[in-house]
């Protein structure tokens, strides 16, 4: 609530008669807000500069050893829609007659540390054909097998 002080007012040339006047003053029960503002717009900018760093990483010298292993890509069996005429699967790019599968998928793991292979199959592809290449996979010494799938599209209406 406003309260009520007196304020003398500066002696004006009229007279030597100083009239009183009732000033109001309020108190200040206000939250000053500015220095939240910038606060918040100094760490805004902190973490736009540092997100990139943080996604990108920091470039390091890694020390070499003789007996480093490199680190290769999966290795993918493809089952094609044509699976079922010509017995026929896809190891990487290169097409693999099925009773030759466990040979090459042993060559192709050979010195991985984790010997897991993933499986994508076409979508007309039986169910049968899937377990008859899987049955080939862990012929050939697969320890995991994952299954490839595609996420849904999602439509925004």
């Amino acid at each position: 609530m406003p309260r009520l002080e007196p304020m003398q007012q500066p002696p004006s040339r009229t007279g030597g008669r100083r009239a009183r006047v009732m000033r109001v003053s309020t108190s200040l029960a206000e939250i000053n807000v500015v220095p939240l503002i910038d606060v918040m717009l100094v760490l805004l900018v902190v973490f736009m500069v540092a997100a990139p760093l943080m996604q990108q990483g920091f470039p390091v010298q890694l020390p070499q050893a003789r007996q480093a292993r490199a680190i290769s890509e999966p290795v993918t069996v493809t089952i094609p829609a044509a699976f079922r005429r010509d017995r026929r699967v896809r190891l990487g790019e290169e097409a693999v007659a099925l009773d030759v599968l466990p040979e090459r998928v042993r060559q192709a793991l050979f010195g991985q540390l984790q010997q897991n292979v993933v499986l994508a199959a076409d979508g007309g592809t039986s169910w049968q054909d899937v377990v008859t290449v899987f049955d080939s996979l862990l012929a050939g010494g697969v320890n995991q097998v994952s299954i490839q799938t595609q996420p849904p599209v999602v439509r925004y209406p």
